[in-house]
């Protein structure tokens, strides 16, 4: 093939997608991720368990699995959800292939039991036991309830009062105490959802400590800010909320330095239906934005802006995190010898990016309208045609399961 100048790097891996499957179909299904991510050059994903029923007994992986081998066009595995009372069953998930396990605060509205920390400790030893990666998000969960209670119960329902309720200190303690445990314990743990100026102060801090971690940024928390998501509403609304212009700088300097050393999308759609209920009042949408498309250009944009180097961005978005889900170097590299994953980039090619265009279900985006310089033209997964002409032209079911090992 001439690829006519442009330039190839290896697929995306992204550690962060909600894919809908099974249960929310009328958000995403597999097929219709695996689109929109193929067009975004991401080749690889982890998807996460909050799905209905939630993915969190080996029952319901194996379901899940069985449902996604026939629509998936991208590589996949899979994170599932733990619970107090489950704990035991972590090495049967190893048994089937999963290594990456997620912790919440709560499921469906119903609570984990994972906000105790002596629950937390135990669950981190018993991951390592079983040579496991534990999935933490950077959130205090009492202290982040007791502020939305308290804005809810004001009445008022603006997307500021939803920013607000999830304070900075917040983050930044949840941080400090789980990079403290993961490191008592020796177990390999992924900082999901780092957002705040706060927590990279904390995180640099930490760093002899963070032997066995790694820390995640979205292109959301890099990007989108108080000031330019005025007038979006709950097209804004995120689970961790959007920040300042300050920590889309501080993140964007972690990312240089190596404090954060994964993006991934958290691509987690909604319909139009579900976010316009929050138009009135922010607490009665669901938080979520679609990302995984949109996330690749808007990164090579800060390429060509002299924002980020090419390099960075390739560490951040298929190397490292493939090294973190231990699928290094079969996935996140090109080299004799791995999976022919790749992606053909036009780094002077502009476009606008619309909803409208978007190759998932969801055809809305908080980027409506911004121009992006470098877009990717081709994606190839094990060397079969994923992306071309702007379709995905895989057959549903070309996407295997990467068992880890």
């Amino acid at each position: 093939m001439d690829a006519g100048g442009k330039l190839v790097i290896p697929g995306l891996v992204d550690l962060h997608v909600h894919f809908r499957e099974p249960g929310f179909t009328q958000k995403e299904d597999f097929y219709t991720g695996s689109c929109a991510a193929v067009a975004g050059g991401v080749t690889t994903v982890v998807d996460e368990p909050n799905n209905s029923p939630v993915t969190g007994t080996p029952d319901t992986l194996g379901e899940k699995m069985r449902l996604v081998q026939r629509k998936a066009l991208v590589d996949y595995t899979f994170s599932v959800a733990l619970y107090a009372d489950k704990l035991e069953q972590i090495p049967v998930f190893r048994e089937m292939g999963v290594n990456c396990f997620t912790v919440f605060d709560e499921l469906g509205d119903a609570p984990t039991g994972m906000d105790d920390t002596g629950v937390l400790l135990d669950a981190l030893s018993r991951i390592k036991e079983a040579e496991g990666l534990a999935f933490l998000n950077c959130r205090e969960s009492d202290l982040v309830v007791y502020v939305m209670e308290r804005l809810r119960g004001s009445g008022s329902g603006t997307l500021d009062d939803y920013n607000a309720h999830f304070p900075h200190v917040a983050e930044s303690v949840g941080a400090a105490k789980r990079v403290l445990l993961s490191h008592a314990v020796g177990v390999k743990v992924h900082l999901r959802e780092v957002s705040t100026l706060e927590t990279v102060k904390a995180l640099r801090r930490l760093r002899r400590y963070m032997g066995g971690v790694t820390a995640e940024a979205r292109p959301d928390y890099l990007l989108l800010n108080h000031e330019n998501t005025r007038g979006l509403g709950p097209y804004a609304q995120q689970w961790t909320p959007v920040r300042r212009k300050t920590d889309n700088e501080a993140l964007l300097g972690a990312l240089r330095d190596g404090v954060i050393k994964v993006i991934a999308s958290d691509h987690a759609t909604h319909t139009k239906d579900e976010k316009e209920r929050g138009q009135v009042n922010i607490w009665d949408s669901p938080p979520g934005l679609p990302a995984v498309e949109t996330m690749l250009p808007l990164l090579l944009t800060k390429v060509n802006e002299g924002v980020l180097e090419l390099g960075t961005l390739i560490d951040a978005a298929s190397a490292n995190p493939a090294k973190v889900i231990g699928q290094y170097p079969r996935k996140g590299c090109i080299r004799v010898g791995s999976d022919a994953d790749l992606v053909l980039v036009d780094m002077k090619e502009q476009k606008v990016i619309k909803g409208e265009g978007l190759h998932g279900k969801t055809k809305w985006t908080p980027f409506e309208g911004w121009k992006v310089e470098g877009v990717p033209v081709a994606t190839y997964i094990r060397g079969v045609d994923a992306y071309v002409d702007g379709e995905a032209v895989s057959p549903p079911g070309h996407g295997r399961f990467l068992s880890a090992t």
